[in-house]
C-alpha cells in the first residue's frame, strides 16, 4: 500500500510489518521513536475495538512489550490465530481526524465519501457522499457538506486547518480508483488534517478489490 499510494503522490505514514517482537524492535529504531504499534491482521477490521493499538511507543524494549500485550488482548478473546504481528508507524499526533472512502454500488459505479473520522466515525456519522469520478468543484463541495467543515475553516477562533490539501488527496483517490477499477471498497481512517499550509497524513488505509 506505501507504494501504491506513492504512485498517486498521497502522503501516507510510511507503515512496515513485523512478524515478531524482535523485527518489530529493529523496524522501530531505524523509523524513530515514538511510533505506534499496531495489530496486522487480515481479519480484524476495527484494531482498537480488540487492543490491537498501542500509542506513544518509546523505545525499542517499549515495542516488545506492546507486541506481547496486544497478543495478550487478542488470546483473552480467543483470537490470538489472527495476528499475522504487527505494523510500526512513525507516531502523528496532532491534526484532526477525518475519513476518506469509496464504496462500490451496483447501479451507481463507485461513490466517493468524507466526513469525521476516528473512532467516533460509526458513531456520529458526519459524512457527505459524492459519485465518482470527482472535480475540483465536486471535492470542495463534499467537505463542505460535512458538519466538521466549519471545525476544519477555523471554528471559533481556532486555527484553520489544511483543507485545500484533502480537496487535493479526494482527487488522487478519485484517480486511483479511476485506474483501478477493480477495488470494491477503501477506506482512509483516520487521515490526520494538519494547520493551513502543512497538508495530511493518511495513517491507517484498507483497501478491499474484486
Amino acid at each position: 500500500m506505501n507504494e501504491l499510494f506513492k504512485c498517486y503522490g498521497i502522503h501516507f505514514a510510511e507503515t512496515q510489518i513485523a512478524a515478531t517482537q524482535e523485527i518489530a524492535a529493529e523496524i522501530a529504531a531505524k523509523t524513530g521513536f515514538p511510533v505506534v504499534v499496531k495489530l496486522n491482521s487480515a481479519t480484524i477490521t476495527h484494531k482498537t475495538d480488540v487492543g490491537g493499538v498501542v500509542l506513544n511507543v518509546k523505545s525499542p524494549e517499549e515495542v516488545k512489550t506492546a507486541f506481547n500485550r496486544i497478543r495478550d488482548n487478542l488470546a483473552k478473546i480467543g483470537r490470538e490465530k489472527e495476528m499475522q504481528g504487527v505494523t510500526i508507524q512513525r507516531q502523528i499526533t496532532e491534526g484532526a481526524e477525518v475519513i476518506v472512502g469509496v464504496t462500490e454500488d451496483r447501479m451507481l459505479g463507485h461513490v466517493m465519501m468524507f466526513g469525521l473520522g476516528g473512532i467516533y466515525a460509526e458513531l456520529i456519522k458526519d459524512t457527505a457522499l459524492r459519485l465518482h469520478p470527482l472535480t475540483d468543484v465536486s471535492a470542495r463541495e463534499l467537505i463542505n457538506s460535512v458538519k466538521m467543515s466549519q471545525l476544519l475553516k477555523g471554528y471559533r477562533g481556532m486555527a484553520p486547518y489544511d483543507t485545500k490539501s484533502l480537496e487535493d488527496l479526494l482527487l488522487r483517490i478519485s484517480a486511483l480508483v479511476e485506474d483501478n477499477p477493480q477495488i470494491t471498497e477503501m477506506d482512509l481512517n483516520p487521515v490526520k488534517v494538519q494547520p493551513d499550509g502543512k497538508g495530511y497524513w493518511v495513517v491507517d488505509a484498507r483497501i478491499m478489490i474484486q
